[in-house]
């Protein structure tokens, strides 16, 4: 798993991230920080602060990880009950917008 995308939205410089990041189309490069921008809504609002985004290769697929840090005082419990919550909200989210297939291989997880 490769860090492409701080939290603060600039894309990692570091090999093999800017390589990776360099093959992906405009397209895959939009829908990604679509959503992560659209989890930041939730998470920055929630307290739960803000989303770097991580990147893996499942043979061809490249399956998006958008992670959140266990910090500010909640305990684990109440952050997996939140990041279901944004799942359910990030599914509808990406069916309207046309966007379902990113959610597919859009994974938000808890870096604890």
């Amino acid at each position: 798993m490769y860090k492409l995308i701080n939290e603060n939205n600039t894309i990692v410089k570091d090999y093999p991230s800017s390589e990776i990041y360099k093959t992906m189309s405009d397209g895959e490069k939009k829908n990604i920080f679509t959503f992560k921008n659209e989890i930041e809504k939730i998470t920055l609002k929630k307290g739960l602060g803000r989303v770097s985004v991580y990147v893996s290769y499942d043979g061809p697929n490249l399956e998006k990880g958008f992670m959140i840090n266990y910090s500010n005082g909640f305990t684990k419990e109440y952050y997996e009950t939140e990041i279901e919550n944004i799942n359910k909200s990030l599914k509808n989210f990406s069916k309207k917008n046309n966007i379902y297939d990113t959610f597919l291989n859009s994974h938000i997880i808890l870096n604890d």
